[in-house]
């Protein structure tokens, strides 16, 4: 998939949690499923480093954001096939 994403290699993608501090994360994969996009991202430091976040992208009002997949069923059949793109390139763990 072509996305600004792709062209970020290693470099680290930074997003503001909710009390605007910064996190740093490295993006892991782009991933389409029923029709909406979510991305894969590994924080690279805090408390959940070196796992992985996986975010709904939000295009509405014109600018893209990140919401939280509150859908247990969404949030394990992206992971699911997060796991299909990097098999044998990551140690996952259920």
């Amino acid at each position: 998939m072509d996305h600004p994403f792709n062209a970020l290699g290693n470099e680290p993608f930074f997003l503001s949690d909710e009390n605007g501090e910064q996190m740093a994360f490295r993006f892991l994969d782009l991933i389409q499923y029923q029709e909406k996009e979510y991305i894969v991202l590994m924080p690279l430091e805090g408390p959940y480093q070196g796992e992985a976040v996986i975010l709904q992208l939000d295009r509405s009002g014109g600018d893209e954001g990140y919401v939280d997949v509150e859908d247990p069923k969404t949030l394990r059949a992206v992971y699911e096939q997060f796991k299909e793109h990097f098999q044998g390139q990551f140690f996952f763990e259920d």
